[in-house]
């Protein structure tokens, strides 16, 4: 019965359901590196916990809730439904969150769907529902007893990974935040039972009592399945493993993966582990005469001394393997081992050994020396994990960890070469046979020709017997084939000792041409018999022995001597090669069954694991960028101290002022180091990890990227950090240190990228920009409910990380937050005047705070894509403010909505005067006073912000015509194209069409005109809302109650409060009056000109009809709003001739805009 034909529906479903497992554990594995901060409250366990993620769980832990939650889930909904602030961070936790607590609680499902599937199945065989199928067929069929072992086996597996991997608590809260967002579903309370907290941290040396046997309990497969099971790996090698490792020493190693499955399938038969004294003797004994210390699966080790200390069978079983006695003895047979290994590995890799007739000719006795390497190197790696100090101290005694290395280094190379040999040799077998077979076959024809005595020129004497014997001969050979190889080695070691006794014959004894055809036909039927023994046999044994998935986590503990091995020769990375290779082999256990299965699951679980091997070589290589950085160092102090810059032309006399031979000296020998340094990995061919190609190259500059991206971001966030916010200079300050600091280490990277076969500038200009961006994404999430978290952001890389760090205080989360919030602080409204003739912020001394020169040392120090990313902070800060104006009109204006009425109705249309006019404005204004404190608050904050981003587009725009004046007056006239055929299209929407989006050339073209400050942000629609009632109306009662705070002073230009205490910087104000117009339709924008144009004219009929006022000069109030008005039209780009329409002639006169 062959469990694994298409046709036989129990196999298949079997094998289905242990592909699946495979599956969820990687699943579950890539998970466990992703778990939500949100979800990991602080632990006092863990004293390695992010403090980014505890501030993050400690943000929404009133909103995230374990299963204490089901006692009485009205009540806490009823308390977070009852609470604004709670209800807006619930929402914003459900919409930041939502996909990933989805994908977890499909992953806790999926465990349980395994195990409902896999009982299902075995309680089918039972019902008999397969035909002629029972469980004892199962355990015959050597397919079916692998499969129904590992379907067991990868069951505890998913358990074990799942309690350590993903804490109780934190599944626990994923569970409950998946029951409140998406409701309860058929398998909710399946799926809790089974991973409701079980009180185990890995962290804790104690564990629970009865762990994890009742864990395991929880949901079981049917304990007679295990038992007969457990009964079969006692008794059988299933996976015939002892062919390969035939010496009796061995027999732990051959059998370590049934070890593994026993291990965790007792745990769903507690009974044996604690009563069976006999049964576990005989695992033992079979399994663990040896070793204790038993990898489960994917490099996921147990101690069994500890782990099996509360089982009393158990521990007696292996009380006679964890002998102090016994561990000495073991470890000195390793020891002595591991000094013969080497030696004879060092023979072996010598160079010109292992030639193709070397392996050819010694195949067995190099098979038997990566056996015993492989044995050893297990054994040694895997007890220097032993818990127990006393163990531990016993195993590794006379060890060390560069010797391991060593052996391994070696051993992987060997197998790598013998590989090679290997698979050359069967590629080009058929090749090879055919040819020597011809040629062997013809001689044996020329030989017979040579006997006829037929021949011209020889004076042999015609043999008949022996014509007809080489001509038989020839047949013979002709005849062979490599299909069968027994039939056919047999037949040539036969023809061989034909061949061998024929040669004694005196007719060709006497005969030296004759006697040199045969020796060479004789060694041609021995490359033949060598070559019928070349079997894909060969490469599976070789797979077999070599295999490493133990250590897919053991590896990382000799990754420093790794290191130290780079750094002491780069050229050992061309060594190295062969050990990642080797370790590539761990994809094998978790895919062969998803591949036989034809699972969809194949390319993503093998890209998890391919990942992580790259990721391991990734880590290993990157010892060389690191050090090329160090070396950097030093070129970064020759350039930027005592090395003087060559000017464009230099005279003869003052050559020897600028030789500076020592300096240049050490510059030339830091050059050299790095250039030593990358050797290595630049001679290094591409390597193919699963199936991920790691290029060489590509690794090297990815390693670069990754230290430049580290030391970048470093001295961001150390060097831009401010003692006390709004501190005069000390911005400044700061910056010139940043730009010092990061000008020369930018030069000196640049001078060694030739070095490198690297383009220094763009690697630059990329990273920073990446950094940029990532801060201000990650900034602007407090503006956002919707986070995007850094293992989310399109700026972040798995390969090149930004890094992630701990904010400095509660205002900002990154250098970007402290930076705009610092110029902010300089900048504030209360504090100093905006004087757009300087196009500065001037305290109350008159000195300037921030202004040209200031913008311009930003753009030094942090670049354009930093000054861009102040821009976009900014922005996101605007647009918070828009949303506050919004939702605080609607909440007021509700309020007083009858007095809005009755001012529309009394002032009537803007074109008439209203009756009565001064009690109208001054019971208006009473009315509202209330909402414009805030509002003053909003316009203000959002001026501020505009302002900044107009210096910073007049700085962008002022550098780049500098810099590149051809491409800025080409995005130019593309601009002015694209404005006037829009403009076109509204002005003639039937006859000139709309630019077509098609195209995508408004979105090309937008973020040049925002890096090149060709865009004004005072014009920009921030946000889109819903037509807001009275608006135009609320403004101008804002702006009225607003100016009556203000004068005007002439020499500045610049309104100024009239008392600091009651209102701030006037120009501020303003643009963001014109800001929070410009986010609604036009109409509201010419109707708050309309009411200013009336309430002027209204201020000076009321002074004409007051006798005690002059006609010569206009009223105050006339005059500040004509003022404000003319700022407006300024700072708005809108045409003056919007309010002269408004106006009579003789105020124009008096007061022009």
């Amino acid at each position: 019965m062959d469990l694994l034909a298409d046709d036989n529906v129990a196999g298949q479903n079997l094998l289905s359901i242990v592909s699946r497992g495979s599956a969820i554990i990687a699943e579950m594995l890539r998970l466990s590196d992703n778990i939500p901060p949100e979800f990991s409250l602080p632990d006092a366990n863990n004293t390695s916990a992010s403090p980014t993620k505890g501030a993050a769980a400690s943000k929404y832990s009133a909103v995230i809730f374990d299963f204490s939650y089901l006692r009485n889930p009205e009540l806490h909904e009823s308390r977070i439904g009852g609470d604004i602030d709670l209800s807006d961070l619930d929402e914003e936790l459900r919409e930041s969150l939502l996909p990933m607590i989805e994908r977890f609680y499909s992953l806790f499902e999926s465990v349980f769907k395994y195990i409902s599937d896999l009982n299902r199945f075995l309680q089918d065989v039972d019902d008999g529902v397969y035909i002629q199928l029972r469980l004892e067929d199962l355990l015959v069929s050597s397919s079916g007893k692998q499969l129904l072992s590992e379907s067991l086996h990868l069951y505890g597996v998913m358990l074990t990974v799942m309690d350590s991997r993903i804490d109780g608590p934190i599944r626990e809260r994923l569970l409950i935040a998946h029951y409140r967002y998406k409701g309860s579903s058929e398998t909710h309370s399946n799926v809790c039972r089974l991973c409701r907290s079980t009180g185990y941290h890995p962290l804790v040396a104690r564990r629970p009592p009865s762990y994890p046997e009742d864990y395991f309990a929880r949901l079981p497969p049917p304990q007679r399945v295990v038992m007969m099971v457990v009964n079969r790996l006692r008794s059988d090698d299933i996976y015939n493993q002892m062919k390969e490792w035939p010496d009796p020493t061995h027999r732990c190693t051959a059998l370590q993966t049934q070890a593994a499955m026993v291990y965790v399938m007792l745990y769903f038969v507690p009974q044996v582990l604690h009563k069976e004294h006999s049964i576990m003797r005989e695992i033992v004994d079979r399994h663990l005469s040896d070793c204790w210390v038993l990898p489960f699966y994917m490099g996921f080790i147990v101690d069994l001394s500890v782990m099996w200390e509360p089982y009393r069978a158990a521990m007696a079983a292996l009380g006679n393997t964890v002998d102090s006695r016994r561990v000495r003895d073991v470890n000195a047979r390793h020891v002595a081992a591991m000094g013969e290994r080497i030696n004879q590995l060092r023979t072996l890799l010598t160079e010109g050994t292992l030639t193709e007739d070397y392996v050819l000719d010694n195949w067995g006795a190099l098979l038997n020396v990566l056996r015993e390497a492989n044995a050893e190197l297990r054994w040694v790696m895997l007890h220097r994990k032993c818990q127990q100090k006393r163990l531990r101290e016993a195993a590794w005694a006379g060890l060390k960890e560069e010797g391991v290395l060593t052996v391994l280094v070696q051993t992987a190379q060997l197998e790598f070469l013998v590989g090679r040999e290997l698979k050359a040799l069967i590629g080009g077998k058929e090749g090879r046979w055919q040819a020597l077979r011809a040629d062997c076959a013809e001689r044996m024809g020329e030989l017979a020709s040579f006997f006829s005595g037929s021949k011209e020129l020889t004076r042999v004497k015609r043999d008949e017997r022996l014509e007809q014997w080489f001509k038989q001969l020839q047949g013979v050979i002709e005849g062979l084939e490599h299909g069968d190889s027994t039939l056919a080695g047999r037949k040539i070691q036969q023809l061989m000792s034909a061949i061998k006794d024929v040669g004694q014959f005196h007719q060709i004894e006497g005969n030296a041409s004759v006697r040199l055809f045969l020796e060479d036909a004789h060694g041609q039927l021995r490359q033949m018999l060598r070559l019928v023994n070349i079997k894909e046999d060969l490469l599976i044994a070789l797979a077999t022995v070599s295999d490493f998935s133990f250590a897919f986590a053991l590896i990382r503990d000799y990754m420093p001597h790794m290191h130290h091995l780079i750094k002491s020769d780069p050229f050992a990375v061309l060594l190295l090669r062969a050990t990642f290779l080797k370790l590539a082999t761990v994809l094998d256990l978790p895919l062969v069954r998803i591949n036989q299965a034809g699972s969809e699951d194949l390319a993503s679980v093998a890209q998890y694991y391919s990942s992580q091997l790259v990721d391991f070589l990734r880590a290993v290589l990157e010892v060389v960028p690191v050090n090329m950085f160090r070396v950097l160092n030093d070129i970064i102090q020759v350039h930027t101290g005592s090395l003087k810059e060559l000017p464009p032309r230099l005279e003869r006399q003052g050559m020897k002022d600028y030789a500076q031979l020592e300096q240049r000296y050490l510059l030339a020998r830091a050059t050299q180091q790095v250039s030593v340094l990358t050797e290595g990995i630049l001679a290094m061919e591409a390597t193919l990890l699963g199936i991920v190609e790691a290029d060489p190259k590509r690794l090297l500059q990815d390693g670069i990227r990754k230290e430049l991206c580290r030391q970048i971001s470093h001295a961001l966030h150390t060097m831009i950090e401010f003692r006390e916010e709004g501190r005069k200079g000390e911005l400044e300050l700061r910056l010139e240190g940043l730009q010092a600091h990061l000008d020369g280490f930018r030069r000196s990277f640049e001078y060694i990228s030739d070095y490198v076969n690297m383009y220094g500038l763009k690697v630059w200009q990329e990273e920073f920009a990446r950094i940029v961006n990532f801060s201000v994404e990650q900034e602007c999430n407090a503006y956002l409910k919707k986070k995007v978290y850094p293992w989310q952001s399109r700026f972040q890389s798995r390969a090149i990380p930004i890094p992630v760090y701990p904010p400095l205080d509660n205002n900002a989360a990154t250098f970007v937050g402290r930076l705009v919030r610092e110029i902010l602080a300089l900048t504030d409204a209360n504090a100093c005047t905006y004087l757009d003739a300087s196009s500065g912020w001037h305290d109350s001394s008159g000195k300037e705070v921030l202004g040209i020169r200031t913008t311009s040392l930003l753009h030094k120090s942090i670049g354009t894509a930093g000054v861009r990313g102040l821009d976009n902070t900014l922005s996101f800060m605007i647009v918070s403010q828009l949303h506050s104006f919004v939702s605080h009109h609607r909440k007021e204006v509700a309020s007083l909505k009858e007095a809005f009425e009755e001012l529309t109705h009394d002032l009537g249309a803007s074109s008439t005067l209203a009756a009565n006019a001064s009690k109208v404005y001054s019971t208006a204004v009473s009315r509202t006073a209330k909402l414009w404190p805030s509002v003053l608050q909003v316009a203000g904050r959002i001026g501020q912000a505009q302002l900044l981003r107009r210096q910073f587009a007049s700085e962008l725009n002022f550098t780049c015509r500098l810099d590149s004046p051809h491409l800025s007056g080409a995005l130019e006239v593309v601009s002015d194209s694209l404005t006037n055929d829009v403009s076109c299209h509204y002005q003639h929407p039937d006859k000139k069409p709309y630019p077509s989006e098609e195209s995508g050339l408004l979105r090309d073209i937008a973020p040049y005109l925002d890096t090149m400050g060709l865009t004004s942000p005072i014009l920009k629609i921030y946000i889109t809302t819903e037509p807001l009632p009275y608006v135009a109306v609320a403004i101008f009662l804002l702006v009225v109650t607003t100016l009556a705070k203000y004068k005007f002073e002439p020499k500045l230009q610049v309104f100024v409060p009239k008392d600091k205490r009651d209102c701030c910087d006037s120009t501020p104000f303003i643009v963001g009056v014109i800001t929070l117009l410009k986010q609604f339709h036009s109409s509201d924008t010419h109707r708050f000109i309309e009411l200013l144009c009336q309430y002027v004219r209204c201020q000076i009929v009321m002074q004409g009809k007051d006798k005690k006022g002059s006609s010569k000069e206009l009223p105050p109030e006339a005059s500040s709003v004509l003022i404000f008005l003319g700022e407006f039209c300024k700072f708005s780009n809108l045409d003056r001739k919007t309010v002269q329409a408004h106006l009579p002639p003789y105020v124009l006169d008096k007061f022009p805009l």
